[in-house]
């Protein structure tokens, strides 16, 4: 009996426990989350996914501030707000923040979709060759960017060809600034070859550069085939002589050029000629400044000569020269003629006395007129006074002597008046008074002291007589040598002027008049010729090309996936001057990933 309740007992446990595993079953019994006819939330999730990336890729598109964020992450190096608050404006504008490669290699990928930007300006921030590699190859996509500012970061000879370039190619850069990049010669001429074909670029700033007389060469060269610049700032640099001259005949022949800055440089006396032909002949020049140029008073003689003839300058800046007071009266009463249309004059660290402030005043009220100086002064042992070297007072004597067809032993005669063979000191000073020697009383002391026996205080015929020789001699030699000294200055002006004034034949021709001297060569052969003539970087050799990391277009809809895109090449250099390798080395797309 109790086996049997056992046993039903059991089974009813066994019963009641199976019963609720049934129930879990019939109640989890439901259709399979893959059916076609149920909604899931990770299907909404990659709908949401894909919405944002849609809008993401509309935020993106004329601005680049989500690309710039994408690519800082593959770059693995932090967005900077600044960037990203700029990319939606105008003005890109990060001076003196020091940015290092990879910073700059986001920021272009940005600028790669940026189409607002007009004014980009990385003063100051050490970068490397590849970065400026980076900032000129997006400067020749990106037609909206007219105004660079790479001012104060160290340039190479690869980036200034690569510069050149694009300058050449680009229409629509206006404004470049290059101040304070140690442009060197080799430099300058490859900025000066892409200026020759330039029509866009109406402001360039090459001061505070190393730039010296070959380089102001090309430069000028340039400036006689370019008619699009108008303010050319070439100060603090080292531009003299031959270079002076050669770039005054460009800006000769230039009639764009409205505010030309060539001060703190040294064009001294010659590149003072060049510029009386220069203030002659251009019509277009209204800012001149020729601030500390080591323009002398010799100089500023054709410097107002030129203005003489100027109707259009307005300004002119000649301060820090030594030109004399008597040079700035002389560039006053120029401008006081009524065909001069100068309304400023810098005369700044040049003392001057009341009468030219005077004068300065009374072209005030005729017209509008500023004027700038240094101190005034009226003492005529100030710098500034233009005096005559004072002649020895011997020589003064000589001449007067000689004038008056008096012989020295009539002259000694009179001053010996009782026949001794010799005369004191105070007589003889007596004896020049009396027969009117144009020296002060002082000089004829010096003049007695110089002919006196040592010792004893008397002068004798054989003294005067050998002093007068002797005298007469050392003249004729100084005069001899002063004459060789002249003539060497004249011939070195004279092949400096005729050196500048020699044209510069454009390499296209050159090519042509090589080509027609080839005669009956094969093709491969005058091909093989005229090969290192087709670059106009000169001795590039040999290019090769550095891959951008992979960025996406703009019209993708997709900027999350920055590795499915276009492949920017940026064109490097290497082989300069003999094959020496100063190119960069080319970073390669691998792995779906970004490459440094």
């Amino acid at each position: 009996m109790n086996s049997i309740e056992t046993d039903d007992a059991s089974e009813s446990s066994c019963a009641s426990l199976e019963e609720p595993h049934t129930e879990v079953t019939y109640i989890y019994d439901v259709p399979s989350p893959c059916s076609e006819d149920f909604d899931t939330d990770l299907e909404d999730s990659d709908q949401l996914a894909s919405e944002r990336q849609e809008l993401r890729s509309r935020e993106n598109v004329d601005i680049g501030h989500i690309t710039y964020i994408d690519v800082c992450q593959e770059l693995d190096t932090v967005p900077i707000r600044l960037v990203i608050e700029q990319l939606k404006g105008t003005e890109v504008c990060l001076q003196h923040i020091g940015l290092n490669t990879r910073d700059v290699i986001a920021i272009m990928y940005a600028l790669l979709h940026n189409s607002r930007v007009e004014s980009l300006d990385l003063t100051d921030n050490g970068m490397s060759e590849e970065a400026q590699l980076h900032v000129i190859e997006v400067l020749r996509h990106n037609n909206a960017i007219s105004s660079l500012n790479m001012g104060e970061n160290k340039i190479t000879p690869i980036c200034a060809a690569s510069l050149g370039s694009v300058i050449e190619d680009t229409t629509w850069l206006t404004h470049l600034n290059l101040s304070g990049m140690g442009l060197g010669n080799e430099e300058a001429k490859h900025i000066a070859t892409g200026m020759r074909g330039n029509v866009s670029i109406v402001w360039l700033n090459l001061s505070n550069n190393e730039i010296e007389e070959s380089g102001a060469i090309h430069i000028g060269k340039a400036l006689t085939i370019n008619d699009t610049l108008h303010v050319l700032d070439l100060s603090w640099n080292h531009i003299r002589m031959i270079g002076a001259v050669t770039l005054c005949k460009g800006l000769q022949e230039n009639t764009s050029i409205t505010n030309l800055n060539v001060s703190w440089n040294g064009f001294g006396y010659e590149g003072s000629i060049a510029l009386e032909d220069v203030l002659k002949d251009n019509t277009s020049l209204k800012v001149l400044d020729l601030t500390n140029n080591r323009i002398t008073w010799e100089g500023v003689k054709h410097v107002i000569r030129g203005l003489k003839a100027n109707r259009t300058l307005q300004i002119l800046k000649i301060g820090t020269n030594p030109i004399t007071m008597d040079g700035c009266r002389k560039i006053l009463e120029v401008v006081d003629k009524d065909n001069s249309s100068v309304i400023h004059v810098n005369l700044e660290g040049i003392p001057i006395n009341t009468k030219i402030e005077k004068l300065a005043e009374s072209i005030a009220k005729k017209r509008s007129f500023t004027f700038a100086h240094g101190r005034i002064t009226d003492s005529q042992f100030m710098m500034g006074i233009k005096r005559e070297k004072r002649e020895d007072p011997f020589s003064l004597l000589i001449r007067y002597i000689s004038m008056m067809g008096i012989r020295i032993m009539d002259l000694f005669r009179m001053f010996d008046t009782e026949n001794g063979a010799s005369v004191s000191k105070a007589n003889f000073i007596r004896g020049l008074k009396k027969i009117g020697a144009p020296i002060s009383e002082h000089d004829m002391k010096i003049v007695a002291q110089r002919l006196e026996r040592k010792g004893q205080g008397t002068i004798s015929y054989s003294i005067l007589a050998n002093g007068v020789r002797n005298h007469l001699r050392a003249e004729r030699k100084e005069d001899k040598r002063n004459e060789l000294i002249e003539k060497q200055k004249r011939e070195k002006r004279k092949s400096i002027l005729m050196e500048g004034t020699q044209r510069m034949v454009p390499a296209e021709l050159q090519e042509l008049r090589l080509l027609s001297s080839l005669g009956n060569k094969t093709l491969s052969q005058v091909f093989s010729c005229t090969s290192s003539m087709s670059s106009r970087h000169g001795s590039i050799t040999e290019r090769e090309s550095i891959m951008l990391p992979s960025l996406q277009e703009s019209t993708s809809t997709d900027t999350g996936n920055i590795h499915s895109a276009r492949t920017f090449s940026l064109p490097v250099t290497s082989g300069v001057s003999g094959g020496k390798n100063l190119g960069a080395k080319p970073r390669q797309k691998t792995g779906g990933s970004l490459s440094l």
